[in-house]
């Protein structure tokens, strides 16, 4: 039943940014998410464009294949996501750590750079 829960949240949440529309491309989840992922603390767990995903550890890579559709940062771990796409308007720097998640667009990316700092 709590997992039920947790998916009609995130999809609430999901639902609540597309209705926003463009002006909100980025979604912030918490812990839960996170938590589920078997990444090791000081990690993050990095989600393709291409439905594949991996852990990252410490340093910077940068993404320009398959884009970036979520990243998950473990517990110690201070993350930054640097989207870039076609248009300024669209270009993201996010910020999470201890178990946060967020989600990006893959519409209009064409590189994504996920750097990892544990703590």
């Amino acid at each position: 039943m709590r997992r039920m829960a947790v998916r009609m949240m995130v999809r609430g949440v999901v639902v609540a940014a597309v209705t926003v529309g463009a002006a909100v491309p980025v979604v912030l989840l918490g812990a839960p998410n996170a938590v589920a992922d078997p990444c090791p603390n000081g990690t993050a767990r990095v989600f393709l464009g291409d439905e594949t995903n991996s852990c990252q550890g410490a340093g910077s890579r940068t993404y320009v294949l398959a884009g970036v559709s979520k990243v998950c940062s473990m517990t110690s771990t201070d993350v930054t996501v640097d989207i870039e796409s076609e248009s300024k308007k669209l270009r993201r720097h996010v910020e999470i750590r201890n178990g946060q998640c967020a989600s990006f667009q893959l519409r209009g990316q064409t590189g994504a750079t996920v750097t990892v700092t544990p703590n």
